[in-house]
């Protein structure tokens, strides 16, 4: 099984202040392309929250591309693949946020969030934060770090779901009352090969 996991930091509490991105691609259990780049933003304030948490200053991003320009790349990273995140709603409400800025089309990626797969599969955790899951199931890990993000939530992904199938992975998070959702809304059809039945998710 085939998927991509996304991060980005932000500059501040807007949506449209991403200043790093990173991508993990996963497949049969191991990361097999990476894609990481800082991001000039449109709302250019750094919080001295934000800094101290991902280190990135204003000076980092000041010849750094837009998003606009890394937007094609990106699209080709992720291709037909699931797009995962640890808090989804966090990084694909700033994806649609960056988008939508641009005026760029939302395209119709599928996605699903590892904080609420976490929850579901290790309910007896006391804690399914990312730096958490990581230091539970001893993963190295430099937090707050797009790409670390990205990696690790790629991990925790297939530590919660190891189906060699997208298929099997479908039946087993339905089991667990997860469902793949679509950036365009709604939620995402599992489109199997002819020979097989679908299921609706």
């Amino acid at each position: 099984m085939r998927y991509v996991a996304i991060d980005f930091e932000t500059a501040n509490n807007d949506p449209i202040s991403a200043c790093s991105v990173g991508l993990a691609k996963m497949e049969d259990g191991r990361v097999v392309d990476s894609y990481y780049t800082l991001i000039n933003p449109p709302s250019s304030y750094f919080s001295p929250m934000n800094i101290s948490i991902h280190g990135i200053r204003p000076e980092h991003v000041a010849d750094a591309p837009t998003f606009e320009t890394l937007w094609p790349d990106m699209l080709m990273f992720i291709g037909d693949d699931l797009l995962i995140a640890h808090n989804a709603p966090f990084d694909i409400g700033i994806l649609k946020a960056m988008l939508t800025w641009y005026g760029l089309p939302i395209p119709s990626i599928r996605y699903t969030c590892t904080v609420r797969i976490s929850r579901k599969v290790w309910p007896e955790l006391p804690s399914h934060k990312l730096t958490d899951l990581s230091r539970h199931f001893g993963f190295d890990y430099q937090a707050h770090h797009a790409l670390e993000d990205a990696v690790n939530c790629a991990l925790v992904f297939h530590k919660a779901c190891p189906c060699p199938t997208e298929t099997e992975a479908v039946e087993y998070l339905m089991q667990k009352g997860i469902r793949f959702q679509r950036m365009t809304g709604g939620l995402a059809p599992l489109e199997p090969p002819p020979q097989q039945g679908g299921f609706l998710l």
